[in-house]
């Protein structure tokens, strides 16, 4: 069999997916019922398999299902496409699979696998309802590693030996998960990354930035620490979707207050006629142009836009997935209840991305650059970051929509519109926590504070 792996221990898989990059990995015990036709279960929640892995959220063809008393028949299904997935044949060759993809059944509510093809119009023998039929009881294992930010690394497991099957019984479960054993490789990362971080630590650093020809140049823009933090560890500015450290976002503050991601409405006023909402619920400011600001909670009014946001079509008691295929959205509600801006689940999901699974916090001070030769050189600020840090493992759309039922997370918007001047136009929704140590327990399965002397785990 072209795709089959038979492992001696779960030793010999580590090495395997090691020698491809990965990090970590979830590893399922496969039924019989488990094939090409009938998918595979994968469980009641988008996690383990979002956010572990980089998926693009969408909807496909109305449900055929005849479930009794089914209340979604009909309607569009939700999916979640795996944006880069290869499988790992017997000789280690990777060959990239085409449209896989996690199925979201709302009604019952259940996800499940599909879409195991390759390009090359191939698939493990292992997976076909042909093989299940005539080999029912050999055990079978679907090992999906991560690499990066979010690239699906997969290996099929036939046959393998007693010694795998036990050390994989012993593996911890993956987070919000009874059906995925959780499998973390010793790379390495976490040590290279703190090392790094120690030799920026306490140091006055000029603010500044790479360019494409990794050559230093100075920057002064409100991004100024980011760019300063990239610079020290050898990182070009935008060069990588992978997350900016091996798969691990990187995130500098100079305040408690941290802007997490900035998506932008895609239902509603604001996203078909930006002009009309800017000009119906921004206030003029000093120089003649509209703006919409103020603090924006669930279930509470905003003085200041005298709009509301609100979560619609969701219970807040049930999983995300049983109300995928239901329109849930985020959205800015004005005194009539006219739904104003608003943003698909769709789109929250696909911005709170796989990259935000491990993130760590680096505060850092900003002050005024007092050295003439660095000022001569265009240098106005000086950098200083803290040995010590947050680091934050495993997040969910569950924990990123509670904290927004709390309050914990808000919207902080900052969009202008010029009339006369398009280019001075600026969108911008931002979305934002009061005090990032507090919030992260409510964001993060897994909250460590370290100091860049620490030893910590992969």
């Amino acid at each position: 069999m072209t795709y089959e792996h038979s492992p001696q221990s779960l030793k010999d898989i580590e090495t395997l997916l090691g020698a491809h990059g990965v990090s970590e990995a979830l590893i399922k015990p496969l039924t019989r019922n488990h094939n090409d036709k009938n998918q595979i279960y994968s469980g009641r929640e988008f996690a383990p398999l979002y956010p572990t892995f980089d998926v693009d959220f969408c909807l496909r063809g109305p449900s055929s299902s005849g479930k009794k008393g089914s209340i979604t028949r009909g309607k569009a299904i939700p999916e979640a496409v795996f944006r880069n997935f290869v499988w790992v044949d017997a000789s280690g060759r990777e060959v990239p699979a085409r449209g896989v993809r996690m199925i979201i059944y709302a009604q019952y509510p259940e996800t499940r696998l599909s879409g195991f093809s390759t390009v090359e119009n191939t698939m493990p023998e292992s997976l076909s309802v042909e093989f299940t039929k005539l080999h029912p009881d050999l055990p079978r294992y679907l090992v999906l590693g991560r690499r990066k930010a979010g690239e699906a690394v997969a290996v099929m497991v036939v046959a393998p030996s007693q010694a795998f099957m036990d050390d994989v019984a012993a593996l911890p479960p993956a987070s919000g998960s009874r059906m995925w054993k959780h499998l973390r490789l010793q790379t390495g990362t976490s040590k290279r990354l703190l090392a790094l971080l120690g030799g920026t630590a306490g140091r006055k650093i000029p603010g500044c930035r790479l360019d494409n020809s990794r050559q230093t140049l100075p920057f002064n823009g409100t991004q100024v620490c980011g760019y300063t933090l990239e610079h020290e560890l050898g990182i070009v500015p935008n060069s990588d979707s992978n997350g900016d450290f091996e798969g691990i976002e990187l995130k500098t503050h100079t305040q408690k207050k941290v802007t997490l991601f900035t998506p932008e409405p895609d239902m509603g006023l604001y996203a078909t006629d930006f002009t009309k909402f800017m000009t119906t619920f921004g206030y003029l400011d000093g120089d003649g142009n509209y703006r919409v600001t103020g603090i924006h909670r669930v279930g509470e009014r905003c003085a200041k836009s005298g709009l509301t946001l609100k979560i619609m079509n969701h219970d807040r008691s049930a999983s995300l997935a049983a109300s995928a295929d239901r329109d849930v959205h985020v959205g800015l509600f004005d005194d009539a209840n006219q739904f104003t801006a608003g943003w698909s689940l769709e789109r929250i999901l696909n911005c709170w991305t796989s990259k935000h699974n491990e993130t760590v916090y680096i505060p850092a001070t900003k002050t005024r650059c007092d050295d003439p030769e660095l000022k001569a050189a265009g240098y106005q600020n000086m950098v200083e970051f803290s040995d010590r840090v947050m680091w934050c493992r495993e997040t969910s759309a569950e924990r990123l929509f509670e904290a927004l039922y709390n309050g914990t997370l808000f919207l902080d918007p900052a969009p202008k519109y010029c009339p006369g001047n398009a280019r001075l136009n600026k969108r911008r929704s931002q979305w934002r926590v009061n005090d990032i140590f507090a919030a992260a327990k409510d964001l993060y399965t897994d909250v460590r504070s370290v100091t860049v002397n620490d030893k910590l785990e992969d």
